[in-house]
């Protein structure tokens, strides 16, 4: 028998929601079952019964046999985030390759964000708003928000282009040229595979990525890029098509590389923090994709 959810559609408390899954219980019942470890929101454990649910999250309720008294599937404590810079409305992270930005339909629990959102509880008892995402393969920066009003507020930027986005890439060979601007459209398949749309069609949707050559190694290169928009494998399909794919790139590229990673890293983001004032937060280059840059093949 799967375990008992419910999705909010209105913010209430933790006690509200769970009368609203067992109308009989009485409210220390329900308590017990938080103090038990049983309350999941969004593949997070809910520690308080008087913490506020936004609308749109997914409570669970587990059986007794997976609460804290055993090692039931959501018991595994998830490591803390890597955190660049928080304040009372924001939280801004490094993200480590090979994470998922958030949970798919599996229920993934350890997750970015997973990680923030028990953090956000911990560090200032606000909850965590997911503002956008980067693949999974891909490390770097990604902000939170501390609130629905200030989530919606920096989603218009990304809608709008105003925000800086600067990512770092290890890619193979050298480009033709010092710098560059690709804008080749990208589609959806119904696959869900991403793909270029050949030259001349208007299927898929526009993306516009800059590009500089920063570094070169013995084979490889270090590419500077500036999104304008942000489709998914963007970057990869655009370098791909330059010529220079990512290193570790297993779908647009050669394959796995040396280092077992996805060579791009998102270095910066340049936005209009909520208190008005222009703001930019950067994440160092990660040795691995140096070590990757200055190695020679064979």
């Amino acid at each position: 028998m799967t375990d008992p959810n419910i999705t909010v559609q209105e913010e209430a408390t933790v006690i509200e929601i769970l009368s609203l899954l067992h109308p009989d219980a009485k409210k220390n019942s329900l308590r017990r079952m938080v103090d038990h470890g049983r309350v999941i929101a969004d593949g997070v454990k809910v520690n308080r019964g008087n913490t506020k649910i936004s609308p749109g999250t997914t409570i669970t309720v587990l059986s007794k046999s997976d609460g804290d008294e055993t090692t039931g599937k959501y018991k595994t404590t998830i490591p803390e985030p890597e955190v660049v810079y928080s304040d009372k409305s924001i939280i801004i992270v490094n993200k480590p390759a090979g994470l998922l930005s958030v949970a798919t339909d599996r229920g993934e629990a350890d997750t970015m964000f997973s990680r923030v959102f028990a953090w956000a509880w911990e560090n200032g008892n606000t909850r965590a708003h997911l503002v956008h995402r980067l693949d999974r393969e891909t490390s770097g920066c990604i902000i939170f928000a501390r609130s629905t009003e200030i989530r919606d507020m920096l989603q218009e930027q990304f809608k709008d282009r105003s925000i800086e986005r600067i990512y770092h890439a290890v890619v193979h060979r050298k480009p033709p040229t010092n710098s560059g601007v690709e804008t080749g459209r990208i589609q959806e398949m119904k696959d869900k595979r991403m793909r270029l749309v050949p030259e001349g069609r208007r299927a898929g949707k526009s993306a516009i990525t800059n590009w500089w050559l920063e570094d070169t190694g013995p084979e490889h290169s270090l590419i500077r890029i500036k999104i304008d928009t942000g489709r998914r494998a963007q970057i990869r399909l655009h370098m791909a098509n330059l010529g220079c794919p990512v290193i570790g790139d297993t779908r647009h590229g050669f394959g796995k590389a040396s280092i077992n990673r996805l060579c791009l890293h998102a270095t910066s983001l340049g936005f209009m923090h909520p208190n008005g004032k222009l703001m930019k937060v950067e994440s160092p280059i990660p040795r691995q994709l140096i070590s990757e840059l200055k190695r020679r093949l064979g």
